[in-house]
């Protein structure tokens, strides 16, 4: 399929012509209830569309779109557990993890696999899981790469400090990395996680073995099994490590890297934070599943939101996206999102190994606010091109006794109104060219009520399915990676070459 030959897709043509001319201010004013029309809701997330160039019929015609590329039988394959994953003949079924499957096997077997890892993290918060010398461990080093560290940690941040067990994360190869996560580590109360799919992932293994050599070096008498924990797709390649079987947590190898939060791999997130937290983590993501499976498209949200990237992408040129949270606890959230999008997206043939005649992913990119007001904004604001931007924002801080807190939200939206309607909200007057701020830049404000683990597994899961929507709709598998496996292969053969 070559969505650019579909009517609804040439409907779209004219409708960006038509829109050339007008600006976000004079929607506003055609519409006096256009910020009611274009705010939506799901799983406790609300999103407010109305800041973007785009009108009702717009909205209607990128949703037609959607259903003439076959969003929705292609959506029943993803949530059934079909093999969507064309080029490696496998289902993408992450949301299996936190909504039951229909199939029963698979059923049992996803949640027997839970109770175990949840219940060994409820062990160790209890101090019942202990090291060589008796000693409780109270620190835990995550040693991971990609999916297998940036949801994890992204989600164990995002919920908050914790005092004990303290939990750790280790991914880059520089030495400094792992260095940084063991300083002032107890070898007698440090458990070593490693997380890796295969187990054979080169920076975590290498990282693994550091720091068991830290381990050895600093405790001569301990047995290394006490303080080893794996989580992998492949439990032999775990044993055959060292690590006892009864501290390998699997899951499938349907499950992506970049969609295995919600697995097993989320250990840590369970020993910072315990099972309800986690637990509730699951039912946040499952809420906004069922929302995708069943809003109709006109009123789903991660539709809309995927279906205003192809809009901007491929109708207005926009080949990046702004991610700003006004939540320090959600600083990784853009780190987060690029793999998940520019790994999933990031595609040059579409499904059947076609060349692309259209773009897919556009770099996306982002810094906390408010930092980023004092950075990134002057260029958002003034630059010779535009960006659309996702401004995420905490309800409860409206209402908070903490005044930096209700800062927040007042900063997120004075930004989105500003850059929407630019220095004419400031009133009348001439000023100089170089204070001239011109606004009609977009933005998409998503609001979660409160920073816990239900909204942000439902925040995560709208941005899974909002990225699967692009996918659709540019014909590509956004399951794969090969792109990654290239410097793989160019590094063991280079290692090889020179002999180890």
């Amino acid at each position: 399929m070559n969505p650019t030959e579909l009517p609804e897709w040439q409907a779209l043509v004219q409708r960006r012509r038509a829109l050339d001319d007008i600006r976000i201010a004079e929607l506003f004013d055609d519409d006096p209830r256009r910020t009611e029309r274009f705010t939506f809701e799901a799983a406790s997330l609300v999103a407010d569309l109305s800041r973007n160039l785009l009108d009702a019929g717009t909205l209607q015609a990128l949703v037609a779109l959607a259903r003439s590329a076959g969003l929705e039988q292609q959506r029943d394959q993803l949530l059934a557990g079909a093999p969507v994953n064309v080029t490696e003949g496998r289902p993408a079924w992450h949301t299996a993890l936190r909504s039951p499957p229909a199939d029963p096997l698979w059923a049992h077997r996803l949640a027997a696999e839970r109770e175990r890892f949840l219940e060994f993290a409820e062990q160790l918060r209890a101090g019942s899981v202990t090291g060589t010398v008796g000693l409780p461990l109270d620190t835990v080093v995550c040693i991971g790469i990609g999916g297998s560290d940036l949801g994890p940690r992204l989600v164990t941040e995002a919920l908050g400090p914790v005092s004990r067990p303290r939990v750790r994360f280790a991914a880059n190869l520089d030495p400094a990395d792992l260095d940084r996560a063991l300083a002032g580590a107890n070898p007698h109360t440090t458990l070593l996680l490693s997380i890796s799919k295969s187990f054979s992932t080169l920076e975590t293994v290498e990282n693994l073995q550091a720091a068991l050599h830290w381990l050895k070096a600093r405790g001569p008498d301990l047995d290394p099994t006490r303080h080893l924990v794996a989580v992998t797709s492949q439990p032999a390649r775990a044993t055959a490590f060292g690590i006892d079987p009864t501290r390998v947590f699997t899951f499938p190898e349907w499950v992506g890297g970049r969609y295995s939060l919600w697995s097993a791999c989320g250990l840590g997130i369970a020993i910072a934070h315990g099972r309800l937290a986690f637990t509730e983590l699951l039912e946040g993501a499952a809420q906004l599943d069922a929302h995708f499976a069943h809003a109709p498209l006109q009123a789903n949200l991660p539709v809309l939101l995927g279906m205003l990237g192809v809009w901007y992408v491929n109708f207005w040129n926009a080949h990046s996206r702004a991610v700003i949270p006004y939540a320090h606890r959600l600083r990784r959230l853009p780190s987060y999102l690029q793999q998940l999008e520019m790994e999933s997206l990031g595609k040059r043939v579409d499904r059947a190994g076609a060349p692309l005649a259209i773009d897919t992913a556009p770099v996306v990119w982002g810094e906390v606010g408010t930092n980023a007001q004092h950075s990134v904004f002057q260029f958002l604001h003034q630059g010779t091109g535009w960006v659309p931007l996702d401004i995420l924002t905490v309800a409860q801080n409206r209402t908070g006794v903490e005044r930096r807190l209700r800062l927040l939200n007042e900063f997120a939206r004075a930004q989105a109104d500003a850059l929407a309607w630019g220095d004419e909200l400031l009133g009348p007057g001439a000023r100089p060219p170089h204070a001239v701020a011109p606004g009609n830049r977009p933005s998409t404000l998503i609001s979660l009520p409160q920073l816990d683990a239900r909204a942000i597994g439902a925040l995560l899961a709208l941005y899974e399915h909002r990225t699967f929507v692009q996918s659709v709709i540019w014909n590509i598998n956004a399951f794969d990676q090969w792109g990654v496996e290239i410097g793989k292969q160019l590094l063991a053969r280079r290692t090889q070459d020179a002999g180890g």
